[in-house]
Order: structure tokens, then sequence, then C-alpha cells
């Protein structure tokens, strides 16, 4: 039996091989982000050195020339963009904010290596569908593991979860590209009867979301989840529509039941929302919102006085002027100021500048806009745009020494799941 399980896997081709190990390594990476890091760096950097020997192989040898693959490049331009700021700054009181980028822009750098591969092969690769449920299967594990065991923590303790992050927003946000993640692999390429699986992990993420009581993850799940059980249910035919139909009701049912260690507090957290910014026009800045406002005044200020960029060590200094000056001394605004400015573009046009800015705005249209182009009706890439460019408008996806190659990844498992026969939903 193992001669005859070599034999089989002697005969696959060297493309294929390359395409399962690329993609049950992303899988890995993907599934173990909010578990442990160390496994998932691990994953991540393997494939990154497979992938840049890849392309010396083909670049220098085999095709000796390099071909322009635009998601890639612009991947490879924004962590080079990153790295070149560190360099080219000294930031001796703010070290912290120069480290984060000066990781978030080599990871990037290396995996755009890894997406340069997937793009070269993207109609020679071929994927089995054994492989790929092996890496959806993974997926779903550590999904459930994750879910089941902060679920339970809360439960015990009542604070905020943070999903192997330094803060209960950050894990949320790509918990939620995660769950979205699963949600599309089991509905189209695993499952033919995919409606209670996917149910079932609809609920689970709720919980999640609201014990990290992240006010934007939250909303934006639900936006995706109701335009998902609503588009799907009009396609059901009768019979599945009344199973579909009783099985929603009964997890809202139980979910209004026995949900209460969560919804109060989630509903208090969305009520404050309103309350926050009726404070801010008021006066009353130092809140989590109005925190917000100041220190995006503050960073679109000081981008005026330095708009080829500058240290972190300027920035903050400016920019704690300008809070003090118009902002009323807004203490949690300053508080933050010593890591970010909880928008992605504004903390980059801040630090480095227009040329920075540009980059990162050219990354969130390719990201939104290119896909479609990639591949044909690619609307599966909308469920990692709009949550990334959505969450980077109030809080920095890029700052972070992890999310950024966590998206490339995500890019990547996307565009590697159509090397792999998808399953047909319309006839179920």
């Amino acid at each position: 039996m193992i001669r005859n399980s070599l034999s089989a896997i002697n005969k696959i081709s060297m493309d294929d091989k390359l395409a399962a190990i690329f993609f049950l390594f992303i899988s890995i990476s993907i599934s173990f982000f909010m578990y442990s890091g160390e496994v998932t760096r691990n994953f991540f950097y393997i494939i990154t050195y497979i992938a840049i020997i890849y392309f010396i192989f083909i670049t220098l040898k085999k095709e000796k020339k390099i071909h322009f693959y635009l998601f890639s490049w612009i991947v490879f331009a924004l962590g080079l963009s990153k790295l070149l700021w560190v360099m080219l700054t000294t930031n001796e009181q703010y070290p912290l904010i120069a480290y984060h980028y000066q990781i978030s822009g080599k990871r990037l750098i290396l995996a755009a290596f890894v997406l340069y591969a997937i793009e070269h092969n993207l109609h020679k690769w071929k994927l089995s569908i054994l492989t790929l449920r092996i890496g959806v299967t993974i997926m779903t594990l550590l999904f459930i593991v994750i879910s089941v065991s902060h679920i339970i923590f809360y439960l015990k303790t009542g604070e905020r979860i943070k999903i192997n992050s330094d803060a209960p927003t950050s894990g949320a946000y790509t918990f939620t590209i995660f769950s979205l993640l699963l949600m599309y692999s089991l509905k189209y390429y695993v499952l033919k009867h995919y409606r209670l699986a996917c149910l079932i992990v609809m609920t689970m993420t709720f919980a999640v979301l609201a014990a990290t009581e992240t006010r934007s993850a939250i909303m934006l799940f639900v936006l995706f989840s109701a335009g998902s059980v609503i588009l799907d249910f009009a396609k059901s035919s009768h019979t599945s529509k009344i199973i579909y139909g009783f099985a929603i009701g009964g997890l809202i049912l139980a979910g209004a039941i026995s949900g209460h260690p969560y919804y109060n507090r989630v509903l208090d957290r969305i009520d404050n929302l309103q309350t926050e910014i009726t404070s801010y026009n008021q006066g009353d800045r130092n809140t989590s919102v109005g925190a917000r406002f100041s220190m995006w005044r503050a960073g679109i200020d000081v981008f005026k006085q330095h708009p080829l960029g500058q240290s972190a060590d300027s920035r903050n200094a400016l920019a704690s002027t300008f809070i003090n000056q118009h902002e009323g001394g807004n203490p949690e605004a300053i508080r933050n100021l010593q890591f970010h400015l909880h928008n992605d573009i504004i903390d980059t046009l801040s630090l480095q500048g227009i040329f920075g800015g540009i980059i990162m705005l050219l990354f969130f249209a390719v990201l939104l806009l290119y896909p479609f182009k990639l591949v044909p009706k690619g609307y599966e890439f909308l469920l990692l745009s709009v949550p990334v460019i959505y969450f980077s408008q109030g809080d920095t996806q890029f700052y972070n020494r992890e999310s950024p190659y966590f998206v490339v990844l995500v890019f990547g498992y996307l565009l590697m799941l159509r090397m792999c026969h998808r399953i047909s939903s319309e006839k179920k």
C-alpha cells in the first residue's frame, strides 16, 4: 500500500506538487494565525523561502525575465516604502513605531514573492480536491478550537477577549476575515450541503466577535451575513427554504434566550457610538471615537507641514502640539500617539509622506478592483478587500507586524482556490 501511494505521488507533476505545498502551507499559516504566532510565522517563512528560490530559478535559469504582476509588485512596493522610511529616519523616542513598520515591511516584501509564484502559475498549477479539502479541514478545526476556547474564557471571566493579539480589535478584524473565508470555502469547494455548517460557523463568529466587543467588526459581519443569507435563501428550493428558515429561526431564538452575557454589553457599546460622536461635537473628546477624530485631524495637519515624510519623533511632537492647541489636549488621543493614528492612510501620510500615501492608496485600489481583471467574476475577493479597507479607516492594519502578511496570504489562498474545480451551488 505504501509503495502504491509513493508511486501515485511520483506520478504527480512537479507543478502540481508545488501547488499542493503552497496551498497547504498557506492554509496552515492562515489557520494558526489567531492561535499560535510561532506556527503561523514558521510556515509563512518556509513558503517565502521556497517562493524566493522558485523566483530565482525561473527568472535566472528558466525564463530569464521578470514578469509584471500588478498585485505582487504593489505589495512589494508597499513593503519597500515602509523599510525605506525606517532606514531614512531616526526614531529615538518612539522606536516601537519604527520597529513595527520595519517588520511589517519586511514581511510584505517576502509575501510578494509568494504571490508572484501564484500569479505566475494561475493557469498552470492544478489543485486536487483532496489537497483542497485537507486545507479547509485544517481551517475548520482551528476555527472551532479558537472559537470554543475564547467563548469559554469570556463566559468565565466576562473580559473582552484578545485573539492572539495585543488588542481585542485587531483580533476581531482578522477573525472576521477568517470566518468569511472559511464559509466561502465550505460552500463553494467542499460541501454540497453546506448550509448547516455555514450557519454554525456564522453563529460561532457572532459569539466570538461579541466577546471582543469590537463594534466595527460586529456591524460589518452582520451586513455580510444578512446579505449572504438573504441571497442564498432566495436561490434555494421550496423545501430548502422551509428547512433553512426553521434552522435560522431556531438559532435566533437560542441566541435570544442564551445570549444575555453578550448582547447587553454589545448593544451598549453600539449605542455609545452615537453618544461619543455627540460628545465630541460638544467638546468632550476623551472617548474612543473622539480620540480617533483628534488623531486624524492632527495627522492631516502634520502631513501638511511635512508632505515628504518625517520621523515618528517629529510627527508625534507636532501632533501633540496640535491636539493640545485644537483638541483640548485630548488625553486618549495623546496616549495613542505612541502607537499609530488609527487610520492607515493618515498614518502613512503623516510618516512616509505623499509617496508612501500614494502607494497605500494604490494598494487599496488594486485590492478592491484588480481581482475582477485577474480572474473572471472575482466577487469572492470582496470578502477580503471590503473588510481590510473598512477596518483600515478606523484602525491600522499595516502598522501591525502580523496583519499585512495575513492579508496577502488570504489573497493568495483565494487565487489558489481557482486552481481547483468548484462545486456548483446552483443545483443544490
